[in-house]
């Protein structure tokens, strides 16, 4: 009961029933209407026919009846009836069919015309009509007489059968029950057809998506031969697979990443190991082996801690903490640990920033994005290259660019940058990088509201964008400061 298809199927068939219901009986209410009508007026023909046969003579009512002429009234099978009363109910005349019975319509109403259903004499139904006038006065009679006289109403009652009007009735009634009986089954069997081939579009969606695992989703629903109302929702199927084999593709090559990086150090450790078992006097190798073991020791951490921070951040459970931060003096804090380097790498350094801006954040996340973003533009421009970092507090919204000379990357390998262990060639994988640095900063950034952007402002020149909202976009060309 809780499927479609039996909701639909019982929904249309109780609303063909109902419609049809409704259609037959109106439609003979509307033909007993006229029929009853056509029965009527020949009733009230026969009764003014014999009101105007009906006369005062000398204050005495008379109806002057030509049986020849009308021989329905004169008796045998089927026969008519008329009565004629007066006012205070006397019978004047009636019919030699009635013989010694009555019609005894009500004398009470002071309708002049009125019609009304009744058993007739010889026990069958009929139809009668009551008619209230005055009869003419007879012209021979002097006007004394007439202006008595005249003025005192009669009541004609006119009875005929009605067995051919509800015979005709009874057609009626049996031919709509016929064909609403053909109706009912011919519903009742289209019906489920019909909502069966409606709904085989679904069924056929349904087969298909029963079809699709972790193994195949690379299958895709076909939408070209589906209703338009079932594109839509194909097409957004369709793009929820296209997410989820890249969800579980990028799974899987994160654990070929986390096994590779893993790999090398815990062979080293191995080796180490097996070297020091084998040459246990020499105090010499015994140091040299525990700095390198502390050094793999210290580079496994790293990565173990950025997969938990990773994981942590992901997850929603990363605190944050709220504090005012001076974006100018943070980033001269954080540039001291590297300025060494970047001297050793004869690199210029481009300042621009305001030195009193300041923005409400986490300090903790927020230095470490600074702090993956610089240092990855010293580690990885060139000697001789420049950096230029460009703070802009004081505009709404706030930015953050940080550009660096590139000799190796090409567009194509931009948006790789933020993958987690990804490395454009064996250059970029020194020992004191886990491959996790920039998986990170935009992880950081994403639990504090803000986007992070890496794109080419040129052919040789890498820029990092940070800054709140959604507005960055994947490629821009901007103009690099070259105040210092």
């Amino acid at each position: 009961m809780n499927s479609i298809r039996s909701r639909l199927t019982i929904g249309l068939l109780v609303g063909f029933c109902v419609l049809w219901t409704g259609a037959a009986t109106a439609l003979y209410l509307y033909f007993r209407t006229g029929l009853l009508a056509e029965f009527d007026t020949t009733l009230l023909a026969n009764a003014q026919a014999l009101a105007a046969l009906t006369h005062q003579r000398n204050g005495i009512f008379e109806l002057d009846f030509p049986g020849e002429f009308i021989p329905g009234f004169e008796g045998g099978p089927a026969a008519n009836y008329f009565q004629l009363l007066s006012a205070n109910g006397k019978i004047i005349d009636q019919s030699p069919s009635l013989g010694v019975s009555h019609l005894f319509p009500s004398t009470d109403s002071t309708e002049i015309l009125q019609y009304l259903d009744l058993t007739l004499p010889d026990g069958q139904r009929g139809r009668a009509v009551s008619l209230r006038f005055i009869p003419q006065g007879n012209e021979e009679a002097p006007d004394s007489q007439l202006d008595k006289h005249l003025g005192a109403s009669v009541i004609l009652t006119v009875a005929l059968h009605r067995a051919g009007l509800d015979h005709r009735l009874g057609i009626l009634a049996t031919a709509l029950l016929v064909v609403g009986g053909l109706l009912a089954v011919s519903t009742g069997l289209g019906v489920p057809l019909v909502v069966h081939r409606g709904l085989s579009p679904l069924q056929e969606v349904a087969e298909h998506a029963s079809r699709i695992d972790v193994e195949s989703l690379q299958l895709r629903f076909p939408s070209s031969n589906l209703p338009t109302e079932l594109q839509p929702i194909c097409g957004r199927l369709n793009e929820l697979l296209a997410r989820l084999q890249a969800s579980f593709e990028r799974e899987r090559q994160f654990s070929a990443d986390v096994a590779h990086e893993l790999r090398t150090p815990i062979a080293e450790l191995r080796s180490l190991a097996e070297v020091a078992l084998r040459w246990p006097g020499e105090p010499a190798a015994s140091t040299s082996a525990l700095k390198e073991t502390l050094e793999i020791a210290m580079q496994m951490g790293t990565i173990v801690n950025g997969l938990l921070s990773l994981a942590r951040c992901e997850a929603g459970l990363q605190k944050l903490d709220t504090v005012p931060v001076r974006v100018a003096a943070l980033m001269r804090e954080i540039w001291e640990s590297l300025a060494d380097l970047a001297r050793e790498k004869r690199l210029a350094i481009f300042w621009n920033m305001a030195e009193d801006g300041s923005m409400e954040t986490d300090l903790a996340l927020f230095r470490s994005i600074l702090i993956n973003l610089l240092s990855n533009a010293v580690d990885y421009s060139p000697a001789g290259g420049s950096i230029h970092i460009c703070v802009k507090t004081e505009t709404v919204p706030w930015q953050i660019d940080i550009s660096n000379s590139v000799t190796d990357l090409t567009p194509a390998d931009v948006p790789h940058l933020f993958e987690r262990f990804w490395r454009r060639d064996p250059a970029r994988s020194a020992s004191s990088h886990s491959g996790l640095g920039l998986a990170l900063t935009r992880v950081f950034a994403k639990s504090l509201g803000l986007e992070i952007a890496a794109y080419l402002t040129t052919t040789d020149v890498l820029t990092f964008t940070l800054r709140p909202g959604s507005s960055i976009r994947e490629e821009a060309t901007m103009k690099i400061p070259t105040s210092t």
